[in-house]
């Protein structure tokens, strides 16, 4: 082995323990932020205050151990029954619809008794994998067409059944990361540039499609929050995220000293857990979280860069456009930046099925291929 391999193959081995030590700092991160937010709601509805961060760890743990469980497998056994696994995922989003747990307006949790899942959530990795199997098999000579209507078909269904929900927020999630998947194929450039085109005048059309989303794309766009106007309804959780954001100050409140929890921020453990970085740690932590994330975000990029394994490189691809956009669509919102959709932070905010899914997908790219 010459000299240039084997720095190649130092740098590929640092890249991915630079993952799992930047995911392993947001997880931690995570740990703390979930257990301070989480307190006052966990004491209120189950008189136990440390009941939901206890729902935490076990899901982290169970991410984990899947995780590490599914690194020492072949992930070729997974492609394998890629089809079946988008097959069941949709039709449980179909009867998800009927049978499902109808929770403020949505119908998103199924509940099996023993345990609540979001299968949106889980509907991630199955479409992230299906994808990466269909374009990792892309001949470049072959018909663009037919592969994008092969490979966009069934994540298609998935995205249009989540959006009945109503989950606007996770469909467009599932959207981008497709959209970035088939960017970073052996697809050419001009088909998935015309896709994001027909993809953008249909999100908007969808956006405004309700009557409550379009009222909150015209208070984003029109900046009536900013205004001073309106500080209760559509206004109500972006001034209590900015009333803690800036409270905090340069150093924060410290950890566990938050107000917002109290009831005046809600979904202050998910949709908003960034604006309790704010109040608790200050402008100084939001800026070192920010770091690590935007560092935990690049070395998923520069892992499918440098894979030279065609589905690999197209999955990775598609976790890092996960992370990416959620993050961007979460610490949007807590600043009011982007309009509120209910997105959660990765590696960080409540929800055990989101955690779940997360690790899953991690597992995968880290897998090996024992070929």
């Amino acid at each position: 082995m010459n000299l240039k391999m084997k720095i190649k193959l130092y740098f590929d081995k640092y890249l991915l323990k630079i993952n799992l030590i930047f995911v392993s700092l947001l997880v931690t991160f995570g740990i703390f932020l979930v257990s301070s937010a989480t307190a006052v709601e966990s004491q209120r509805i189950y008189e136990d205050s440390f009941y939901m961060i206890r729902n935490h760890l076990l899901a982290l743990v169970i991410g984990i151990i899947i995780a590490f469980l599914i690194t020492k497998i072949d992930y070729k056994n997974i492609t394998n029954i890629s089809n079946y696994l988008i097959i069941f995922m949709t039709l449980i989003l179909f009867f998800l619809l009927t049978y499902g747990e109808n929770v403020f307006g949505s119908t998103r949790w199924l509940d099996l008794g023993f345990v609540r899942l979001q299968p949106s959530e889980i509907a991630k990795p199955i479409i992230i994998i299906w994808v990466a199997n269909q374009l990792s098999k892309v001949d470049l000579d072959g018909n663009n067409i037919q592969t994008i209507w092969r490979t966009s078909f069934m994540p298609g269904i998935a995205i249009i059944l989540i959006f009945l929900q109503p989950d606007f927020g996770t469909a467009a999630t599932l959207a981008f990361i497709v959209f970035i998947q088939l960017l970073f194929s052996r697809v050419k450039f001009i088909y998935p540039a015309l896709l994001s085109i027909v993809a953008w005048f249909t999100g908007k059309f969808f956006l405004s499609s309700e009557i409550y989303r379009a009222e909150r794309l015209r208070v984003w766009s029109e900046g009536i929050c900013d205004q001073g106007l309106e500080l209760l309804g559509s206004c109500f959780q972006v001034h209590q995220s900015r009333i803690a954001i800036s409270s905090g100050g340069m150093f924060g409140l410290g950890p566990g000293t938050s107000r917002a929890r109290w009831g005046s921020l809600p979904s202050a453990y998910s949709d908003f857990i960034s604006a309790i970085i704010g109040e608790e740690y200050g402008f100084v932590g939001y800026i070192v979280f920010v770091f690590i994330l935007s560092v935990s975000i690049i070395s998923f990029f520069l892992i499918a860069i440098r894979q030279k394994n065609e589905f690999k490189r197209i999955f990775t691809v598609g976790l890092g456009a996960w992370i990416l956009f959620q993050s961007i669509l979460n610490l949007g919102a807590s600043v009011y930046l982007l309009p509120i959709t209910g997105i959660v932070l990765p590696f960080v905010s409540y929800g055990g099925s989101a955690m779940v899914s997360i690790f899953i997908a991690l597992g995968i790219m880290h897998s090996r291929d024992y070929e």
